[in-house]
């Protein structure tokens, strides 16, 4: 029987975990957090009358179904600090609390280490923030969206006041070189727009700005056509700065030529995708690469995974929208499985 060593608990570890284990392997998650399901676990369905097809449901019960299974272990609180040996016959050293615990007949491992996002504090690189007042971030509010379903009930509202208007500040993190993120995180446009949407869906006479540098497709059709249809305004520059006690956000307005300030009852930072801190670590350990931007990648190619026994899944190899990561997670247990 195959053993596999995935690092990492998120959507990516417990998807490859789960394919895995269906598949006769046994599995052993070492998870850095208490439990599983990282970021993803706190993220709300976008549905509003209809699925705005937000790829949440990709990870409905999965959680339950890992935890449940005979052939999954799961060590919460716990990370990998060594690793030797080769494909069928790897030994991993896991430290626990002030425990190291020696894993053995490791036959693949998986990195699954997910990423981190783009901090409040850091400003994302181009944006002064004086205060955090009305200012909250795409994460924030994507825990938001996952109240409002909370025990199967449809919630009267978002917030906790009705907002006349809300901003969204597009790549937060994204698309800048002060924070070594010369790229699309690919994530925001979609999950800022849909949650639009939903705000649109429980206040409708709310306006809702998105100030951007450019818009990835998100669902077929003129889909910047469809929100303009539901009254979004779209600004095409970058904020220069936001006075968050008072809800203000100052920016070059491109079309009147000039400076303009704006208030607005909540402004959303679509915070961005980033490597995680022990990437560096990881990939001396595992004898993986990374990229400009730190994040890990395979030292000759994806191909290389199947000499070498160590497989990358999810957004520790760069950022990928949900599907993508579900997609991906699948494909690397199936190649071990059928190896």
């Amino acid at each position: 029987m195959s053993h596999v060593l995935i690092v990492g608990g998120g959507l990516a570890g417990c998807t490859t975990a789960k394919e895995l284990a269906d598949n006769g392997a046994h599995v052993t998650i070492v998870e850095a957090a208490g439990g599983i399901g990282g970021k993803v676990r706190g993220y709300g369905c976008k549905a509003t009358d209809v699925c705005n097809n937000c790829g949440v449901c990709l990870a409905a019960g999965l959680w339950d179904r890992v935890e449940q299974d005979a052939d999954i272990e799961i060590l919460g609180k716990s990370k990998l600090i060594d690793l030797s040996g080769k494909r069928g016959g790897f030994t991993a050293a896991v430290k626990s609390g002030a425990e190291i615990r020696s894993i053995t007949d490791i036959t693949e491992v998986v990195v699954a280490t997910g990423f981190e996002q783009t901090s409040l504090e850091s400003g994302g690189g181009f944006v002064e923030i004086d205060g955090r007042g009305w200012v909250i971030t795409g994460s924030e509010l994507e825990r938001i969206c996952k109240g409002r379903g909370a025990e199967g009930k449809e919630a009267a509202g978002l917030f906790e006041e009705v907002p006349a208007s809300v901003a969204f500040i597009q790549c937060y993190g994204s698309r800048d070189c002060k924070e070594n993120a010369m790229y699309c995180s690919k994530v925001c446009c979609a999950y800022s727009t849909r949650a639009a949407k939903v705000i649109r869906h429980y206040y409708p006479e709310c306006k809702i700005t998105f100030f951007y540098m450019e818009l990835q497709m998100v669902n077929g059709g003129n889909y910047f056509q469809e929100l303009k249809g539901l009254g979004v305004e779209f600004i095409k520059c970058r904020p220069v700065s936001i006075d968050g006690a008072k809800g203000a956000i100052s920016f070059d307005d491109p079309v009147a030529g000039r400076r303009e300030s704006r208030r607005f009852d909540v402004i959303v930072l679509s915070d961005g995708i980033h490597p995680t801190q022990d990437a560096g670590r990881l990939a001396e350990i595992c004898g993986l690469s990374r990229d400009k931007a730190g994040f890990l990648k395979y030292t000759s190619g994806p191909s290389e995974a199947g000499s070498t026994g160590v497989f990358l899944a999810g957004c520790a190899g760069g950022p990928k929208k949900i599907e993508e990561v579900f997609s991906e997670a699948v494909s690397v247990a199936r190649e071990i499985a059928t190896a």
